[in-house]
């Protein structure tokens, strides 16, 4: 039976490491899942795989464990919770394709109740396993291990870090992510650029979607901050003000 003994051991065993279960595409999210499943909670390794229960809807990406766990057999180890459970230490966290934090999804260990719209994780890409508070907005629900009884445990955040400490693969690097959205108050439409690893982000209100010049502002855009074969999708104001807020929490790590 795991405890919340044995999950601080484990989170210790592998914090500041790079994970690379499958040896395809560096140290990746998914891998920090996979390694925890079968490591820790003794899951054979094929399930934990993005294609295990099939490749819909979105084949390749940490979402995918969650869209087919069922079919994955994975309820053999675990619950299947949706993202409106209260998550608690232990539980595997989800976020779906196309989100605005993660627009390639993401998978990441749940450490901590949740707290202001944020959850503390033990999360690998971009950087080494580590300890993190992620926005909460995206996540499409949870993995709760079965045999797991869990209490607090030490998960002090671990510090920003420094570019030279950060894997150089360019699979594992964030991208930039790019949008489109109304603003409530002037009804304007605002393009936005982040990139949630450097703290980037850029916005503009030129043109509107779906018009010649909001087209062509699109290209622009796509090709002066790397966006090529990425569709811009529309979002919410809130999402567009969750990434401003998170990519200027980065930019002050680094000051």
């Amino acid at each position: 039976m795991a405890t919340e003994a044995t999950l601080a051991r484990y989170v210790q065993s592998v914090r500041g490491k790079y994970i690379d279960v499958d040896r395809v595409f560096g140290a990746q999210c998914w891998d920090q899942w996979s390694h925890y499943a079968t490591n820790f909670l003794g899951v054979p390794s094929w399930p934990t795989y993005t294609n295990a229960g099939r490749s819909t809807p979105h084949g390749g990406y940490a979402c995918n464990v969650y869209h087919n766990a069922r079919a994955a057999g994975l309820t053999q180890w675990f619950e299947i919770l949706p993202a409106s459970a209260t998550p608690r230490a232990g539980d595997v966290a989800f976020w779906e394709y196309g989100s605005a934090w993660y627009p390639w999804s993401h998978v990441a260990t749940v450490l901590a109740p949740p707290s202001r719209g944020m959850i503390r994780c033990l999360t690998q890409n971009p950087g080494a396993v580590q300890i993190a508070d992620l926005i909460m907005r995206g996540i499409i629900g949870y993995l709760r291990p079965k045999k797991f009884t869990t209490g607090a445990i030490d998960a002090t955040k671990t510090a920003t870090l420094k570019n030279s400490d950060k894997h150089r693969e360019e699979d594992t690097m964030p991208k930039n992510t790019g949008l489109y959205y109304t603003e409530n108050k002037t009804k304007k439409i605002w393009y936005v650029i982040a990139n949630t690893g450097s703290g980037f982000y850029k916005a503009t209100t030129d043109g509107k979607p779906n018009t010649p010049i909001g087209n062509d502002l699109q290209k622009r855009l796509a090709t002066a901050y790397d966006l090529a074969g990425q569709q811009f999708f529309a979002t919410s104001e809130a999402e567009a003000s969750d990434l401003r807020v998170a990519c200027s929490r980065v930019r002050a790590n680094k000051a």
